[in-house]
């Protein structure tokens, strides 16, 4: 026996996920769009001379993972958690002494707010990065667009379909072997 109530709390429930569905669609951000409509927020930047234990520091209190060099303002690298785990961990290094543009990308390729976010994608995937630096006409930091951001635009863009999964052990039949 369905009770009247149930029906009408289902049917509730429909009407606002229809309501949320096309209030979603208004902020979809397509590929064509311009990197400047993302919110990216300020770039982290040092100035060259700068030791590896300041952009630690800075990169732990904005718990970041990247930092953008400059050189009077305009970008010559970039030092992500990369260059730190591949070049600086483990190795005995002074951090208070080491300084960043011995261990930063050097001339890092870059994009301008303009560009479409499919240039930034492109770029990610062809080069392996998840960084791109976001520079002015004067070679000055930006933004930066990351593979994270990136996900988290879809994650929010398609929030009620991540939020309704099922468990994992109840999307994978463990029961039946999977192939052929």
């Amino acid at each position: 026996m369905i009770l009247h109530t149930d029906i009408d709390d289902e049917q509730q429930w429909l009407e606002s996920m229809e309501s949320d569905e096309s209030s979603e669609m208004g902020k979809a951000i397509k590929i064509e769009d311009p990197i400047s409509s993302l919110n990216l927020g300020e770039p982290l930047i040092l100035e060259k001379g700068s030791s590896i234990r300041t952009a630690l520091n800075k990169m732990q209190s904005q718990l970041e993972n990247y930092i953008m060099v400059t050189s009077n303002g305009s970008l010559i690298g970039i030092l992500t958690e990369r260059d730190i785990l591949m070049n600086i961990t483990g190795k005995e290094y002074d951090l208070e002494i080491s300084l960043i543009e011995e261990f930063m990308t050097k001339n890092p390729e870059t994009l301008s707010m303009e560009d479409p976010l499919a240039y930034a994608l492109n770029k990610m995937h062809v080069g392996g990065f998840r960084h791109v630096p976001i520079v002015d006409n004067q070679n000055e930091p930006v933004g930066i667009i990351t593979l994270s951001k990136i996900v988290s635009i879809i994650a929010d863009f398609f929030n009620q379909d991540i939020i309704n999964l099922p468990p994992l052990d109840r999307m994978v039949d463990t029961s039946s072997p999977e192939g052929g």
